[in-house]
């Protein structure tokens, strides 16, 4: 008999546990957000954050001939929410294993939207990896959010000459 209650006992535990788990999971089920973003799997990236003022940012770097770079960046805000953006950019250098600034500059934005274009004042070495690493800060009122964006990775050298050229 002690085995039957013990079973009985221990039924009534699970059965417990189920109804209390299911009845909190009903509980803590809202409306579907369809632009909740957090389980998005982008390549490079584990997880794609949902940004609460910020709706896109583009970040790109430039780099002609002669080693002249430009950074490009532009922020688009929700337009009934952004007050203002914050863009810190800053030319990144690949060397001894880790990224190294090199130049920077900033811009402020009181709008939704802001985009600018940053002639950094150092040239480009021959055969180095370059990047733009952007420090962006997106403003609802006296409210913010804080946004890492990189550029795509610059190799400087001509395709037709790879002569001193780094890996």
């Amino acid at each position: 008999m002690g085995n039957k209650k013990r079973m009985i006992k221990m039924f009534s535990l699970l059965t417990i546990m189920f109804i209390l788990s299911f009845s909190l999971n009903v509980n803590a089920e809202g409306g579907i957000d369809n632009n909740d973003y957090s389980n998005e799997v982008v390549p490079g990236h584990e997880k794609t954050e949902r940004w609460s003022y910020t709706s896109s940012i583009n970040s790109y770097l430039t780099i002609d001939t002669n080693g002249s770079s430009t950074s490009t960046c532009t922020v688009t805000g929700y337009q009934s929410l952004a007050t203002k953006i914050i863009i810190y950019t800053y030319l990144q250098k690949y060397q001894n294993g880790s990224w190294v600034s090199v130049d920077s500059g900033s811009s402020t934005f009181y709008s939704w939207h802001a985009a600018i274009e940053y002639p950094f004042s150092v040239y480009a070495s021959w055969g180095r990896d370059y990047r733009t690493y952007n420090s962006i800060y997106v403003y609802s009122g006296d409210s913010y959010e804080h946004i890492n964006a990189y550029s795509n990775v610059h190799h400087y050298h001509s395709s037709s000459d790879s002569s001193n050229c780094i890996s």
